[in-house]
């Protein structure tokens, strides 16, 4: 018998590839991996990934402070 399952094809590069799955070990929200930049996920966890994803890419991203940018202007 054939199951119908609601998802969402996601496509990414393989570095958020990787993030997510190393997310879906607590959630267990992915349902199939297609290949390299294609996951098909649960439609329900759209939105708590898309925040995730941004919580963690934020840690990783470095921004210029108003002094920094100050001096850097200066030279």
């Amino acid at each position: 018998m054939v199951k119908a399952v609601t998802g969402v094809l996601l496509e990414c590069d393989s570095t958020v590839k990787q993030i997510i799955l190393n997310l879906n070990k607590r959630g267990n929200f992915v349902i199939e991996d297609l290949d390299d930049t294609h996951l098909f996920i649960e439609a329900s966890w759209v939105k708590q990934l898309q925040y995730e994803l941004d919580r963690i890419l934020d840690e990783n991203s470095y921004t210029i402070s108003g002094e920094d940018k100050e001096s850097r202007n200066k030279n």
